[in-house]
């Protein structure tokens, strides 16, 4: 099962994918549209632009936008930021 944490990262990565080349997205849209709590996806967002996978702009025009082509980034990278290394686990 994966983290609320880990699942709102997806759903943001996923905004930021179809809104890929149209330039930066500010984190209230993102929030909005997917109905993540704003103060939460700051954190989040921050993590994957710590982690390469992001890059922001300041300002009033500002936002976060996929650094790579959406195609790049991996659903397997964005669990393993988030939930640590998966391994295998033996069923109860």
């Amino acid at each position: 099962m994966l983290s609320k944490k880990t699942r709102y990262a997806i759903l943001a990565l996923a905004s930021l994918a179809r809104e890929f080349g149209n330039g930066p997205v500010p984190i209230s849209r993102i929030a909005g549209d997917e109905h993540i709590p704003q103060r939460f996806l700051e954190g989040i967002l921050l993590e994957l632009k710590n982690g390469g996978v992001l890059g922001s702009v300041r300002g009033k025009a500002g936002g976060y936008y996929l650094s790579r082509d959406p195609g790049e980034v991996t659903l397997c990278d964005v669990v393993t930021r988030f939930e640590g290394t998966a391994g295998m686990l033996a069923c109860a």
